[in-house]
């Protein structure tokens, strides 16, 4: 069985470590600070420090509910000539013997626009649409100079990781 996949922690850890979050939360929370040091009301400071505290509840929300519905994983498992990918919202099996897979470093299937799902700086997972026009889904952590696509008759899935090599001689010895 192979398998690769990423918990509930890494996605809440990557949800609060990516670059433009970061610097967005920095720039509320210095906001919030100066209106907390000139308001001299109790009641309305009250609600300042109360959203301070919530805000970074709220940047993990999704994340944790998934993960108490069920979802203890995502990413993919290759086992008896099924490929299960889990990829926010999406949880499918995809049978290995219909299938096109191609292993490339093209731009053209490279995600640009996520139409829903999970995306920051190292995580990117769910429905997308392609460079090349194409809508699939994608399960992307940290990033490859390669990546695989497989197309089934219905959908298109394309698989980013460091070790993507690995899954697409696993899945041609599958096959």
């Amino acid at each position: 069985m192979l398998g690769y996949k990423i918990t509930f922690f890494d996605l809440a850890l990557n949800t609060l470590l990516d670059p433009l979050l970061l610097g967005i939360t920095a720039l509320v929370y210095l906001t919030l600070g100066v209106c907390f040091l000139r308001i001299k009301s109790k009641k309305s400071r009250l609600i300042i420090l109360m959203f301070v505290i919530l805000l970074p509840l709220g940047y993990t929300a999704p994340t944790i509910l998934n993960t108490y519905s069920g979802w203890y994983w995502y990413g993919y498992e290759l086992t008896d000539h099924k490929l299960h990918i889990k990829a926010w919202l999406v949880d499918e099996v995809v049978d290995l013997e219909d299938i096109e897979i191609i292993l490339t470093n093209s731009s053209d299937w490279k995600p640009t626009l996520r139409k829903f799902g999970y995306g920051s700086s190292e995580v990117s997972m769910s429905y997308f649409k392609l460079k090349n026009g194409v809508e699939a889904i994608v399960f992307r952590h940290k990033n490859s100079e390669n990546f695989v696509v497989i197309n089934t008759s219905e959908e298109y899935y394309v698989i980013i990781h460091p070790e993507v090599e690995e899954f697409y001689k696993e899945i041609k010895m599958e096959k």
